[in-house]
Formats: structure tokens, C-alpha cells, sequence
């Protein structure tokens, strides 16, 4: 078969993976011999423990993003792909890999707020820019840290967006008053829940709703019967649970041995959001409200559209959509040919130009403020938006 390229030009090309071949055009020898610039970027999700299907799901939006963008920037893009399990030493193997840290032109992660803590500490030390997708633990963006920027949603904002959901949905509708209401907390103490459940602590005291029960469980729990029944035995009414997928499994497992669960409960985090979760659970997650990130929709069918091709699936939760929105964003602050993170903060945009419905304005602190969760629910093992802030959002049902 006859080379497209000149032979120096091929060689010289397959260093940078996940290189695409265009067909040759005219051009001057010098031209045709030139390398282009190498952009090299790392990436850094769960590829394995309990986190891996998140992990799995939030690095395909990455990679579909990654893609879309290879024949609109002026280089060719690297991708330093490690495994979030231990973050120090895959910062370190990406430098080596690179040849030296500034090299690198970002690192882009989490899914996990654990690695999160430690991945971004690891790139600030090593002068490496680093970008939070979609880990959202309070105490990242706190460290006064120079070159981190966070595009996602904080604890703080799905703990509000909780709040919001039982004074102005569930209290009204059940024709309670907030005094009276029967809530438990139910949170696994690791970074992402920890803060969440803190988070919530402090919203409930703001709303007058009082918390009956707040129960912590280490992240390894094999079940939660004793949980069940403490909430039985004080006659809790709504659940708000922030756990891993897993966690998720193991709760309704214990309610329906148990022969009992509260009148709604209000799940927090993408274990919630996956589609698994409900093909796993089917009916019995019926009516179970979620806040998330948003899911796909209308203006992101697109990168939905992509993803069935690329996959041979439907996305399995908005996780991929969140860090391909952001993945977008980072790349396009990297083509005005600036530094980040001073690229990307000085993007301004209103809520709803990105394909999920988020702005983007940064803070002082690296913190994207236009990010937003929404409330959501799953019906007839779908699940669907309700928040009454989102534009054609459904009727919320108001018990399991």
C-alpha cells in the first residue's frame, strides 16, 4: 500500500497515542518533515477497586471529549491515562513518562474526592495544572492551591440542593411542618459523603429541620440491618443517604428483608445516578429522588449520540457527561495558547451555554460558581429530572 506520509513524518508520528492519520496534502518537504507540537495530558480516574465503573464512566466522557477536539487544535494529543488508586505515584509516573513535569499540560480527574485531596496536593507540588471534573468534597478547592481549578458542583451545593428539595417539595406535600419531620442521615465517612453529610448538618440547622438519627459507616459496611432498624424503631419518615453504589445495593437489600422503608428517600452522589444501580434494584428504586449533576438531555444528545457509537451503549449516568462538559472547557482554555489555570478562570459564561445547562465563573479560589446539581427521580427504572427549576421537568412523586 502506498505511505501517505514520507516515512520520517510517520515514524516521528506514532509517538503521540491516540494519533489519528490524515490524508496528505500538498506542502513544502520542510513542511511534510516538520513534527508537530506534542499536547500532552494526564488523566486520572478509578480503574479499580469499588470506584471502577464510576471511574470507567467519567473517563469516557473525557475520551469522547479528547476526541472531538484532536481536529481542532493545532497538536497532537497524548494522553498520560493512570489509575487514581494511588495518586502520588501515578503523578510521578506521568512525569516520567513525560520527561519532566512541565510538559505536561494539565492533569485532568477524579471521580474520587480520596484521590482527589491527594492527586491535586501531588500536581500543585510538582507545578502541574490540574483540573477537578467532577470530585466534589468542600476541602479541595480550600487549600488556597494556585494552580487547581474545579469545574464541578461542591458538597455544599448538593447538601442545599437536599434542603431545598424537603422544605419546598416533600414538607408542603405531606402537609407537615418542618418540627415534626422524622430525618435521618445516613453517610459513609469517606471524603465525597463526609463532607456531604457535614454539609447537610449545617443546611438542616439553617432550615429548622431537625435530624433524629445521623448515622456514619465505614466504607467497607457489609450491611446496614442495624442501621434499618434503629430508623425503623424511631419512625423515620425520609432518609437522606449519601454512599457509594454499593452502599446503595446493600440499603434496599436490608429494607426489604427488613419489610420496611421511610416514606422517600433522597439519595446524594452519582451512585444513584447509574444506570446499573436501577437495572440491579429495578422497582424497588421506584420513586427514590437523586441529586445529581444533570443527566442528558436535548442540548447534549450529541455527546449522547457519540457515545452510543463509540460505546454500543447508552451512557450509564450523567458522570460522563459532567467530564466531557468540562474536559471541553479545559481544552478550549488551552487553545488560546495561555497558561492555566489563568486561561481557564478568565472564561466567563452564562448558565445554560454548556451542554449540561452549567455557566462557567470562576472564584478567587479556582471554583467554578455557574456548576449546579438538579433533583431527579427514578420511575419505572428511568431516571428522570423533577427539579421545578429545569424547564419541562416532570411532576415529582412525593413517596416510595
Amino acid at each position: 500500500m502506498k505511505r501517505l506520509l514520507p516515512r520520517r513524518a510517520f515514524i516521528g508520528g506514532l509517538g503521540a497515542a491516540g494519533l489519528s492519520i490524515r490524508g496528505a496534502r500538498p506542502a513544502s518537504i520542510h513542511a511534510a518533515e516538520k513534527q508537530r507540537k506534542r499536547l500532552l495530558i494526564g488523566t486520572l480516574f478509578p480503574e479499580t477497586g469499588a470506584q471502577t465503573l464510576l471511574g470507567d464512566e467519567a473517563w469516557r466522557g473525557v475520551e469522547l471529549a479528547i476526541d472531538a477536539a484532536r481536529a481542532g487544535i493545532d497538536a497532537d494529543i497524548e494522553v498520560l491515562r493512570a489509575d487514581a488508586a494511588n495518586p502520588d505515584a501515578a503523578i510521578r509516573g506521568m512525569i516520567r513518562k513525560a520527561g519532566k513535569a512541565s510538559d505536561i499540560a494539565m492533569i485532568l480527574g477524579s471521580q474520587s474526592s480520596t484521590a482527589a485531596f491527594a492527586a491535586t496536593a501531588a500536581a500543585e507540588l510538582a507545578g502541574i495544572p490540574y483540573v477537578e471534573l467532577d470530585a466534589p468534597a468542600d476541602g479541595i478547592t480550600r487549600r488556597d492551591f494556585k494552580i487547581l481549578s474545579r469545574i464541578c458542583t461542591t458538597t455544599t451545593d448538593f447538601a442545599s440542593a437536599a434542603e431545598s428539595a424537603i422544605t419546598t417539595l416533600l414538607i408542603p406535600g405531606w402537609k407537615t411542618g418542618a418540627e415534626r419531620l422524622r430525618l435521618a442521615l445516613l453517610f459513609d465517612i469517606g471524603a465525597t459523603d463526609g463532607s456531604f453529610a457535614g454539609a447537610m448538618l449545617v443546611a438542616c440547622r439553617r432550615a429548622g429541620l431537625p435530624v433524629v438519627l445521623s448515622m456514619a459507616y465505614a466504607t467497607e459496611a457489609a450491611d446496614f440491618d442495624e442501621e434499618v432498624a434503629r430508623m425503623r424503631r424511631a419512625g423515620i419518615e425520609l432518609l437522606v443517604h449519601a454512599g457509594r453504589t454499593a452502599h446503595v445495593l446493600l440499603l434496599y437489600q436490608a429494607m426489604q428483608e427488613a419489610g420496611w422503608r421511610p416514606r422517600m428517600i433522597i439519595g446524594a452522589g452519582p451512585g444513584y445516578g447509574l444506570a446499573e444501580t436501577g437495572a440491579a434494584l429495578g422497582p424497588a428504586l421506584d420513586n427514590t429522588m437523586v441529586i445529581g449533576n444533570p443527566l442528558y438531555g436535548e442540548d447534549s444528545a450529541p455527546i449522547a449520540a457519540a457515545y452510543q457509537r463509540r460505546y454500543a451503549a447508552p451512557p450509564r449516568g450523567g458522570a460522563s457527561l459532567t467530564t466531557h462538559v468540562g474536559t471541553t472547557l479545559a481544552l478550549d482554555a488551552l487553545r488560546t495558547g495561555k497558561p492555566l489555570p489563568a486561561s481557564l478562570t478568565a472564561i466567563s459564561r452564562p448558565r445554560g451555554s454548556l451542554a449540561n445547562g452549567w455557566g462557567v465563573r470562576f472564584d478567587t479560589t479556582g471554583q467554578n460558581r455557574e456548576s449546579f446539581v438538579t433533583l431527579q427521580q427514578w420511575r419505572d427504572c428511568a431516571l428522570i429530572t423533577i427539579d421545578p427549576k429545569i424547564p419541562g421537568a416532570a411532576k415529582p412523586a412525593l413517596t416510595l
